[in-house]
């Protein structure tokens, strides 16, 4: 015992400078910092993929496991871990290939129609849009034609721009490296099935590990914590997934009904970028009634338009609240801010965490008021006493 409390002593003298240094150094090469770290993120790609998949998985490993537990019979509790990992595996390997087969192809079909068509489409709108503006038509007061036509011209040569050799060349190269990214899926699947069939050996290592540096009562506070904000982050994002397939799904059905072309796509591509809070289902929305206005039409268009406002609606006051629930309980003004501070930090990631971020952080500023109020009610207490 005083030997292990020997050892924790030396490692704390050493921490100390050893921070120091790093922090000065940190502070004196922070970009390369920064870069170090992006490096050492991906060449553990496949074990940061793997523990993202085993937490994603871990409740419904957990709820399988507790169901064949209440079975009867001495060999369920060594049979109920394998045989939850089996099914869920097989359920998840056999979703991921049935929308690969079916879904993909439609959507890669839609996107290059869409795209071989857009030409087309940016003439007929510019056709429209210099005839409204023309000296006759019935905006002509607002002189816009010649700013209009450059803006065409413009994407016109942005356009031509993307579609260049080298860009084609790097396209190219992109699909050389498609073997490299199956095997770091497969490693991540392997990885992911021995986190969660030996999640209490890998936690008791982290913990036995962490025991050295810091003390019981901190430790356990700070497990506390950590279960905590898992359950935040995988109620938030197993809810913001099901409510992107319910929203992509609903406005689907609504551009098959307005008969738009290109609908499941659109609406998939909305329902992806509903997981944005607020700034998503805005940029999708126009960008679909834009869409509609090209193909079908200026009616169409605001039909569209008024059926994507009032889905939204209905899923940020009805759905979304129901599927979710309080699991990250923020105000509007807090949400935005979380996108925008944990954007700035940690671009696209950070804006599509943001939100469970942000709910982290209040509800570690809650705990720190809540535990500071205690102690001063137990101070004013004892002086009451004395």
């Amino acid at each position: 015992m005083k030997h292990k409390e020997k050892i924790k002593q030396w490692l704390w003298y050493f921490s100390f400078p050893a921070a120091a240094v790093l922090l000065y150094k940190l502070y004196d090469n922070f970009g390369e910092a920064l870069g170090l770290i992006g490096k050492l993120i991906d060449v553990l790609s496949p074990f940061v993929g793997g523990f993202v998949l085993a937490f994603l998985l871990l409740g419904p490993s957990r709820w399988l496991e507790e169901r064949f537990l209440r079975l009867n019979g001495k060999a369920w509790p060594k049979l109920a871990r394998p045989l939850a990992l089996f099914i869920l595996y097989v359920v998840f390997l056999g979703a991921l290939t049935a929308v690969i087969s079916l879904l993909i192809p439609v959507l890669i079909s839609s996107l290059t129609d869409l795209v071989n068509a857009m030409p087309e489409y940016l003439r007929a709108a510019q056709e429209k849009l210099q005839a409204w503006f023309a000296a006759d038509g019935p905006l002509g007061m607002l002189h816009l034609q010649n700013p209009i036509n450059n803006v065409y011209n413009y994407l016109i040569q942005a356009a031509t721009r993307m579609v260049t050799t080298e860009n084609v060349l790097t396209a190219i190269k992109s699909v050389g490296n498609v073997a490299s990214s199956l095997i770091n899926v497969v490693i991540s699947f392997v990885v992911s099935i021995y986190m969660l069939a030996g999640r209490e050996h890998l936690c008791r290592a982290l913990r036995n590990f962490m025991s050295l540096f810091i003390r019981p009562r901190t430790l356990a506070r700070l497990r506390h914590y950590t279960r905590r904000t898992g359950h935040i982050f995988s109620q938030y994002i197993y809810g913001a997934l099901l409510d992107a397939l319910v929203v992509g799904v609903v406005v689907s059905i609504g551009l098959l009904i307005f008969r738009v072309p290109y609908a499941v796509l659109l609406g998939m591509i909305l329902g992806v970028m509903n997981l944005v809070p607020y700034f998503g289902a805005i940029v999708g929305g126009v960008g679909i009634s834009f869409v509609a206005l090209l193909t079908n039409g200026l009616p169409t268009a605001i039909g569209v338009a008024v059926y994507i406002v009032v889905s939204q609606q209905v899923d940020a006051n009805i759905i979304q609240p129901r599927i979710i629930g309080d699991s990250v309980g923020l105000r509007p003004f807090y949400v935005l801010l979380g996108i925008t501070l944990f954007g700035g930090l940690f671009g696209f990631w950070g804006i599509l965490l943001g939100p469970p971020l942000m709910a982290v952080v209040q509800m570690a500023v809650r705990e720190i008021y809540a535990h500071r109020a205690k102690k001063k009610e137990k101070a004013a207490e004892d002086a009451a006493r004395a």
